[in-house]
């Protein structure tokens, strides 16, 4: 992900999200961990109200909308808004070797996470099986979701969903895995990932 040069400013509750997290992160879990750790402070914020700036709510004609919030100056963390209106999402992608964790804000959007066979992705073709989707809705018990390393997000219902990520670190590259036969099998592409709000976008 390139970075923009700076975030969207926050709001105090998100300030305190980012705070809760930097604690966090400074107990040195992997990144699932971490992750899984960050569960109750995210569902914390989620209960708040009004807590996005309106800048983060901008969605974005050509694709779902990314907007930076915050930025952890070691890189323990990232926190990022993305706006989906209906119909838009991502293709099966990964983060560089990370797990990520969705929470809803507004709407509902499909998460289905995906595992390799184990082979180098950089080989330039692997396995993927899938697991069945999730479902995460604001509002609801089932908020919040995680989210593996290889995953496709997308929004299959009729409103616009509006989701706050978390990621194990800021991410600059993803890979893109595109089918190439009914029995699983994925070609594999680079991909940098941008901002909306980047001049790079």
């Amino acid at each position: 992900m390139t970075k923009s040069s700076t975030a969207i400013p926050i709001t105090a509750p998100i300030a305190r999200l980012a705070r809760e997290l930097d604690s966090i992160s400074g107990q040195g879990l992997e990144d699932r961990k971490f992750i899984q750790s960050a569960e109750p402070a995210l569902r914390r914020l989620l209960a708040a109200k009004d807590f996005l700036p309106e800048e983060a709510m901008r969605p974005s004609e050509t694709g779902y909308a990314r907007h930076l919030l915050h930025t952890n100056p070691d890189n323990r963390f990232c926190l990022a808004a993305m706006v989906w209106a209906p119909g838009q999402g991502t293709p099966i992608h990964d983060h560089d070797g990370t797990w990520g964790m969705i929470g809803m804000i507004q709407g509902s959007l499909e998460v289905m996470n995906f595992f390799s066979d184990g082979a180098d992705i950089a080989s330039g073709e692997v396995a993927l099986r899938s697991e069945p989707p999730h479902v995460p809705s604001a509002g609801t018990s089932a908020c919040v979701c995680g989210c593996a390393d290889i995953h496709s997000v997308n929004n299959r219902s009729g409103e616009t969903a509006i989701s706050l990520h978390i990621y194990a670190r800021e991410l600059e590259r993803c890979s893109v895995f595109q089918p190439i036969s009914p029995g699983g099998r994925y070609t594999v592409s680079e991909k940098t990932m941008t901002y909306t709000d980047s001049p790079s976008s």
